[in-house]
């Protein structure tokens, strides 16, 4: 191919591919051929063979002897430099993880072509060639690290710059000081980002068996041009893929609450629990070296009973009296549990009970690989989970049941154009659908004064989706390494909501006499049909600059185009520019068109284990989808009828509907002229190669957040006037994009992969960050809507230091290790045992005191998160102990028509530490089929892991910890729990 089809080739790709996010789902392998005297060999031949599936590729060095593979899929390969008049070399075991660009070089010596050097790669090299700061998950770890919920985002936290701030999902891993929802996900290259909200966590998780993961990799900070689509850390997920030989698993992991501690707040009695994960999987070639499968499935039942809760209910007698008087209310009153013992009122009844939590999900995944020669492989993936589970509604244990089933597919095309030139097309779906059934238009609950209330479960219907169409083109030229591509997104967000009615009696009497005070009827959301394009395109040059330094220069263009509802619905609230709701047909926001993104970074090795990087980036993202659909929260109306209207109201409530009066709708407002979020990053890095197979790295990292996002109040009460600008309209909550925020940290690791039996990685950060109550997934309501400066103070998740370690290491015990018998039964049993733990560390959290404040006494009127009034008392006790962490003398409620003066998130809670540990035996039951069992053990020392204290100055439990960081039964912070695991492979 010529140069100038090359040219027109890539200016193709460059103008049409559109908006590239993160498509780091390979490897490359570069390095420089030399001989005895250090003089470069051009011409030699290098070629890498794949020692799982046979797929192999070949090119020759360059002038310079340099070489470089583009986009080898993610395996353990076989390299072999030839050249006449040398001998050759075969370097096996060389390892290539997901977004790795590794260096190998080579030396040739004077001999025959015939003969061969044979050498093994070394298992952890240095970075020689990028800027990003980051780390590869390897599936050893992945599948022998202790995980308690075996969530594989949990390993996250291995990653450098990451900081967990709750019980470790996704919703509470932060890197760099970024917010929790400015983070992107692919799994094979192709969106994997929750699509509503970009965290894909708890019930909502899409659901990625650990088995079915090759491996993945966490780009913290300061990465190139080839990823974007979030202003946070990028995941890269690698599936599992066949190979030439047959492999497949089968296991159960068992949990039970016989087995657990008791949590420090706990009754006596430890609520029951019961957990089982189990599945299988299956791999191998369809057609040797050219057709491969692998199928997963797995599945996860848990029932936990949570602590007991209280309330009041009308005893069976009164019950009784209602029903036989208006057989309407009979299944109302009916519907209440059961009375356990008497109250003072006879026709009350005291109530206990425990509530149990169910949770059941089933997933499966399936990929199949072609290769139809060396220059074209494809591939199809396509990863489904079928979910649901309850959750607990009020105190009478009323819950709602939730139906899931998110999904994940992408087709595959890597083509090997020349040598010097390789394509990647992909398409992919991601969609999160989430359904909650409702008998009826409306979800009726009922309130009688004295009696515990029951609360609506209101059926909801949503099916976010995602399609994407990406393309990468990387073209090798001389010196340079030229990527442009990029990936058009389209985003639907299909939701609707029921409606709620709620009857209330003013006592028990008026129930008794079916005399309604009032109903309320919260109006129901049509089919909303969000319609939004994600569109950008990058260009990145790697320019090698002699041999031991690159530098990457790249660009990219983000577009975020405007949300729209394909019936128009929607109502825009302006108090501005449109002095309350908009006409018809107004945009719902303008356009951020200049989203211009410049990147670089340097590697330079200045010796052959020492590596010094730099990097500097503009990273955009888009945020939460939610976030722009103020519009859509502004339509359902509120309808309601009182006693004062209609004197004879009772129920059933039909006959009193078209009498409602409409309350109007509770306007939600946006910033029009809002920014998209972005974030400045830099780093500078120093990465060591040590003996023991370790690596070492030590480095600075700081950004910048800019037109974050946020929410504050518009049309509230004039402090001097005391009228509203807007009369027709209560205040009125309105979300932005004026948020900054600022972060400085220390990064240190020490990294050895697997080798000799034994892996280790440890991360340490010591960072500090600061914000103004700001975040995708952060921002919540301001003191003073006026005043977002009085905000400034460190950030929510504001942790000074974390560290985590986690280990695997296998005893040289057994036939063909160092020590222990060889053979017979002896041998079995000496075996096959490990060792693997993960230990994680951190300091407090930040936290702000509260109080409760009558709207009168606020100067605005708006008495949402209110901070106190300092004393001059130090609010830190000589000895704090969970029931007295902050002193209530510390503080007072600040005087009439004036604010607090206490800082935003002045305390600090508990820090926590935790051991994890997992001892394993495996046992050759025949030549290729193993039996393993594991015990694990999570929070080994059963360490009282305590929450923040309770920070509002009003409340009697101020100052004093009434919770612990996890009071659930999976992730980080839970009291001791045990698990087994069986599992048999082949």
């Amino acid at each position: 191919m010529s140069s100038f089809r090359h040219v027109r080739l890539g200016l193709f790709y460059f103008l049409f591919a559109l908006a590239a996010a993160a498509q780091v789902d390979r490897a490359v392998l570069s390095g420089l051929v030399t001989d005895e005297t250090g003089a470069a060999i051009t011409s030699a031949v290098v070629r890498v063979e794949s020692s799982g599936t046979g797929y192999s590729r070949e090119l020759r060095t360059g002038e310079d002897g340099f070489y470089r593979f583009a986009a080898l899929p993610v395996g353990v390969y076989t390299v072999t430099i030839s050249k006449e008049g040398f001998t050759a070399a075969r370097i096996e075991a060389v390892a290539l993880a997901v977004g790795q660009s590794r260096r190998l070089d080579a030396e040739l010596k004077v001999g025959a072509l015939t003969t061969q050097i044979e050498v093994t790669a070394e298992a952890t090299p240095i970075d020689q060639t990028t800027a990003d700061i980051g780390g590869v998950v390897h599936a050893r770890q992945i599948r022998d690290i202790p995980l308690n919920g075996r969530n594989w985002s949990f390993l996250m936290a291995l990653a450098p710059g990451a900081v967990n701030t709750g019980d470790g999902n996704q919703g509470t891993i932060r890197f760099f000081g970024r917010a929790r929802d400015e983070n992107n996900w692919t799994y094979d290259g192709v969106d994997a980002t929750g699509v509503k909200d970009p965290r894909q966590e708890g019930n909502l998780r899409l659901v990625i068996a650990m088995d079915a993961i090759s491996e993945f990799r966490v780009a913290s900070s300061s990465y190139a041009a080839e990823s974007g689509a979030g202003a946070g850390a990028q995941i890269n997920l690698v599936s599992r893929a066949g190979t030439n030989e047959f492999h497949g698993s089968a296991f159960e992991f068992l949990r039970n609450n016989v087995f657990d501690a008791r949590r420090p707040f706990d009754p006596a009695q430890i609520p029951d629990f019961r957990l089982n994960q189990f599945g299988a999987s299956f791999g191998g070639p369809i057609v040797r070296d050219r057709t491969f499968f692998f199928a997963n499935y797995e599945g996860i039942r848990q029932r936990l009973g949570q602590s007991a809760v209280n309330g009041l209910v009308p005893s069976a007698a009164f019950r009784a009296q209602v029903a036989q008087r208006w057989p309407a209310l009979g299944p109302i009153v009916n519907g209440f549990p059961a009375g356990v013992g008497p109250t003072a009122d006879p026709r009350v009844e005291r109530f206990t009970g425990v509530f149990r939590n169910r949770w059941r999900e089933d997933s499966g995944s399936i990929r199949i690989d072609h290769r139809f020669n060396a220059a074209h492989l494809v591939f199809g993936r396509f990863n489904t989970t079928d979910g649901e589970f309850n959750e607990r509604r009020s105190a009478l244990l009323e819950y709602r049941e939730s139906f899931m089933r998110p999904t994940n597919a992408t087709v595959q095309w890597q083509a090997v154009l020349s040598p010097a030139v390789v394509n990647e097309a992909k398409l992919g779906m991601n969609r999160s659908a989430l359904t909650r059934p409702q008998t009826g238009l409306f979800a009726e609950s009922i309130v009688v004064a004295g009696l515990t209330s029951t609360i609506p479960s209101t059926g909801i219907g949503e099916l976010p989706t995602s399609y994407s169409l990406v393309d990468n083109l990387t073209w090798m030229r001389g010196n340079h390494t030229l990527k442009m591509g990029g990936e058009l997104r389209r985003i639907h967000l299909n939701s609707g909501d029921l409606g709620s009615l709620t009857v209330r009696y003013a006592s028990l009497d008026a129930l008794l006499a079916n005399q309604v005070d009032r109903f309320e009827i919260a109006g129901v959301l049509p089919t909303f049909g969000g319609r939004r394009w994600m569109m950008s395109g990058y260009f990145q040059d790697e320019w090698r600059l002699g041999r031991s330094f690159v530098l990457t220069l790249g660009a990219r263009y983000e577009n975020y185009t405007v949300m729209k509802e394909v019936n128009g619905r929607g109502r825009v609230f302006d108090p501005y520019e449109c002095q309350g709701f908009c006409p018809p047909g107004t945009p719902w926001y303008y356009p951020d068109r200049n989203n211009w993104a410049p990147r670089a970074g340097l590697a330079w090795s200045f010796t052959p284990k020492t590596v010094l990087r730099a990097g500097y980036g503009i990273y955009y993202g888009p945020g939460q989808q939610d976030d722009v659909t103020a519009a859509v929260d502004s339509e359902p109306e509120r309808f309601q009828l009182t006693r004062s209207d209609q004197p004879a109201l009772s129920y059933p409530i039909a006959p009193f509907l078209a009498q409602a009066r409409s309350a109007g709708a509770q306007p939600r407002a946006l910033q029009r002229d809002r920014k998209d979020f972005y974030s400045q990053q830099w780093s500078f890095s120093l990465q060591r190669e040590l003996p023991a197979s370790f690596v070492g790295q030590l480095a600075y990292v700081g950004n910048r957040g800019s037109h974050l996002f946020g929410r504050d109040r518009v049309n509230l009460i004039d402090p001097v006037t005391r009228v509203r600008p807007l009369a027709a309209f209560a205040d009125v909550d309105r979300k932005n994009n004026y948020g900054n925020s600022t972060f400085h940290g220390m990064q240190a690791s020490l990294v050895r992969n697997f080798a000799r039996g034994w892996l280790v990685q440890t991360q340490y950060l010591w960072s500090k960050v600061i914000d103004d109550n700001a975040g995708s997934g952060e921002g919540a309501e301001i003191m003073i809507s006026s005043c977002r400066r009085c905000e400034r103070a460190v950030a929510d998740f504001d942790i000074r230091h974390t560290i985590t370690v986690n280990s695997t290491y296998e005893f040289p015990l057994g036939p063909g290790r160092r020590w222990g018998p060889r053979s017979g039964l002896a041998g079995k049993l000496a075996e096959g045992w490990g060792l693997s733990g993960l230990f994680t560390a951190r300091t407090g959290r930040a936290f702000t005191p509260t109080v409760d404040r009558a709207s009168r006494d606020v100067p605005d009127g708006n008495a949402r998160n209110q901070r106190p009034q300092l004393t001059g008392v130090s609010p830190i006790p000589s000895v704090q102990t969970p029931g007295r962490w902050i002193l209530r003398e510390a503080f007072a409620a600040p005087a009439p028509g004036t604010w607090g003066n206490a800082p935003r998130n002045m305390l600090r809670g508990p820090g926590l530490w935790q051991a994890d540990a997992a001892l394993t035996k495996r046992t050759s039951m025949s030549e290729r089929l193993k039996l393993e069992f594991r015990a694990e053990a999570f929070n080994l020392f059963n360490r009282a892991q305590f929450g923040n204290p309770s920070s509002n100055i009003s409340s009697g439990n101020f100052g004093m910890i009434l919770t612990t960081a996890n009071d659930g039964a999976i992730g980080f912070g839970t009291s001791r729990m045990l698990q087994l695991m069986l599992r048999m492979s082949f």
